[in-house]
């Protein structure tokens, strides 16, 4: 009767083991299931597809009409610009138009007052040669004088 209580007893963790063997690899079976089901979803319906599509369609209109009214801004400040800069240039070539007659006219009166102090220069100059030139004669006179004399 040992024995059969051994066998009875060894059958019976045997079942217990094999119960336990069976829970664990459904348990298992059952997490793989689970994990399988979130990291693969459902294939998408025709209908959710077409929902993105046109979720899709309706952002890259939004986003074109914000493109084109960028654009729009940018070539009216360009435009804007080049205005700005034709009219820079056309007053800086007038201001150029100025500054030469400007520049001719003190030309003229400088070499009007260069003539006329040329003139002014010139008899200046002789009157003072002549007189310089009166005061070494005079000198040379008194001094032969004082020497011959």
């Amino acid at each position: 009767m040992g024995i059969e209580i051994i066998a009875l007893l060894a059958g019976s963790a045997v079942a217990g083991a094999l119960s336990a063997l069976v829970e664990w690899v459904r348990d298992l079976l059952q997490r793989r299931a689970e994990v399988h089901e979130v990291a693969t979803p459902a294939a998408p319906t025709i209908e959710s597809r077409a929902d993105e599509l046109a979720e899709i369609l309706k952002r890259s209109t939004t986003l074109l009409n914000e493109l084109t009214a960028e654009i729009q801004a940018r070539t009216s400040t360009a435009m804007e610009m080049e205005a700005k800069a034709k009219h820079a240039e056309n007053l800086a070539a007038m201001h150029e138009e100025q500054r030469q007659a400007v520049e001719k006219l003190l030309d003229a009166r400088l070499e009007a007052r260069l003539k006329e102090s040329g003139k002014t220069s010139f008899r200046q100059g002789m009157w003072l040669n002549i007189i310089s030139g009166a005061f070494f004669f005079a000198a040379g006179v008194v001094v032969t004088l004082l020497i011959g004399g």
